[in-house]
């Protein structure tokens, strides 16, 4: 038992944030499943981006808002009488290093939330289906008929061939963006974290 209480008191940083993307996933999924459902017609750009978009600007707002870090930095409660005596350069760069840690940990959650909302498709799918440019792109030499069935892809109401191709695009183009924003991530932690050792 001390063993694991050890393990856990040195990775207790990595633990915290796997256990919040582990929520934020189950989140999401419960979200799309239960909750999102897409209205196949003129409020599909509006209505997919809010489910997209909105969820994780309010996860990273609750992340600011529960860091007590951020709040020491805000208020500037940061160690005064040990400021006082830094230099004013010297201070400011305490207080954006810090602000910085604050971001990068707050970010943590709404980055997981729309990674697994882009590797899922639904969201994207409503989204981008209500995209007059990405209408247009998909339906290029498909005929007047794609771009009038092109709303109601993500609702799969038609069967023809050319509408069930439309819907694969866009859940491939959601699943590669999906992929590109976690390899993103990962590739600018190793190299802060390279950097900062």
């Amino acid at each position: 038992f001390q063993r694991v209480l050890d393990f856990c008191l040195r990775h207790q940083k990595v633990l915290g944030y796997s256990a919040v993307s582990l929520l934020t996933a189950s989140s999401e999924r419960i979200f799309s499943v239960v909750v999102f459902k897409c209205p196949c017609n003129s409020w599909n750009l509006l209505y997919g981006s809010i489910f997209l978009l909105v969820p994780a600007l309010i996860l990273f707002l609750l992340g600011l808002l529960l860091s007590t870090r951020c709040w020491k930095v805000l208020t500037g409660c940061c160690a005064p009488g040990r400021l006082s005596r830094c230099s004013h350069s010297s201070r400011i760069c305490r207080y954006l290093k810090v602000l910085w840690l604050v971001v990068v940990g707050a970010a943590v959650a709404p980055l997981t939330w729309i990674a697994m909302a882009l590797l899922d498709g639904q969201f994207y799918e409503c989204a981008a289906s209500g995209i007059a440019i990405m209408q247009g792109y998909l339906c290029q030499g498909k005929g007047s008929q794609c771009l009038k069935e092109m709303l109601q892809v993500p609702c799969g109401g038609s069967s023809s061939q050319e509408v069930q191709d439309l819907l694969m695009s866009l859940h491939a183009e959601s699943q590669v963006m999906g992929w590109i924003l976690i390899s993103s991530v990962t590739m600018l932690s190793l190299i802060l974290t390279c950097i900062s050792r």
